[in-house]
């Protein structure tokens, strides 16, 4: 009886054995899986830890102590030496802008001239150089054309004047009065020169009866000082911005060129006046060294002794 209990209580004792292995084979498992994520946890906070150990980040500097680290590190830049001060002189200015400006306008005056009588301009050219056959029509169209020639006496008495003014303040500065205000007294003094010329003459040729010859005379004498301003123009400039190595030959061959004018402004008189009246050169001699060199030569004098 007991075998046969014994029989019918193995199966269950088998089963009941392999419940309980794999139960324990289950926890032991799971004990397992524990141990593996708690030690992959336990690495990575350590690894972590290593990792924030590792990269520490940098101190932040002020931009006070940046810059002054750089300026005390600069070698051409000493800080640290006591601060220097100087006392900086009131600037003058000693430019040329007056000249320049006044210059621009003598050349526009030119410019314009040239452009808008043109005829006029060319045909002066002609009669002075004796290149046209028909001088005699050119002479009475300049004659008649009253603007285009006041025009260009008062651009003589201009350029004139500007050339004079240039050469006082390069070889003779003025004492009594102000450098800029010179220029409007030499202009001035040009243009009451030649209108005081061309009273006097007129008044002669209306005393003496022979206006047609102080006509022609007036005429040659204006046709010169005309040609002169316009060849002064070059002159000033070069004057006004040469280096100083340069200013004593330009202003010998400015004088010279304008000796050569003023001689052939002679010469064409007397061609004129010799065919009035009868005229001897010698007596024309002495009328250009009484009226024309003479007082030019005491006007200098007692401009240089009282003016300037």
């Amino acid at each position: 009886m007991k075998l046969i209990l014994d029989l019918l209580m193995l199966p269950a004792l088998v089963l009941f054995s392999h419940q309980v292995g794999s139960q324990a084979l289950n926890d032991t498992l799971r004990g397992n899986s524990k141990d593996t994520s708690l030690s992959s946890h336990a690495d990575t906070a350590r690894h972590q830890t290593d990792t924030t150990a590792v990269i520490v980040p940098p101190a932040i500097k002020s931009y006070s102590s940046v810059v002054n680290g750089l300026l005390s590190s600069n070698k051409f830049i000493n800080v640290k030496e006591p601060a220097v001060f100087l006392i900086a002189a009131e600037r003058r200015k000693s430019g040329k802008e007056f000249v320049f400006y006044t210059l621009c306008v003598i050349v526009l005056i030119l410019g314009l001239f040239k452009t808008i009588y043109r005829a006029y301009f060319n045909n002066l050219f002609r009669v002075f150089f004796n290149t046209s056959i028909r001088q005699m029509q050119l002479t009475d169209q300049l004659l008649q054309a009253k603007l285009p020639s006041f025009i260009l006496n008062i651009f003589f008495a201009i350029t004139t004047g500007f050339y004079i003014w240039l050469l006082f303040k390069n070889y003779h500065p003025p004492r009594f009065i102000n450098s800029q205000l010179l220029l409007p007294v030499c202009i001035t003094g040009i243009g009451v020169l030649y209108f005081a010329k061309y009273c006097i003459l007129k008044f002669i040729g209306w005393m003496s009866g022979m206006q047609q010859a102080a006509d022609n005379y007036i005429f040659v004498i204006f046709m010169v000082n005309k040609i002169v301003g316009i060849v002064l123009v070059p002159f000033i400039i070069v004057l006004a911005f040469s280096p100083p190595l340069w200013m004593k030959d330009t202003a010998i061959f400015s004088s010279l060129v304008l000796g050569l004018f003023f001689l052939s402004r002679y010469i064409k008189t007397y061609g004129v006046l010799e065919h009035k009246f009868p005229l001897e050169p010698l007596h024309f001699i002495i009328y250009i060294t009484a009226l024309e060199i003479v007082p030019i030569l005491l006007i200098y004098k007692a401009t240089v002794d009282y003016l300037v």
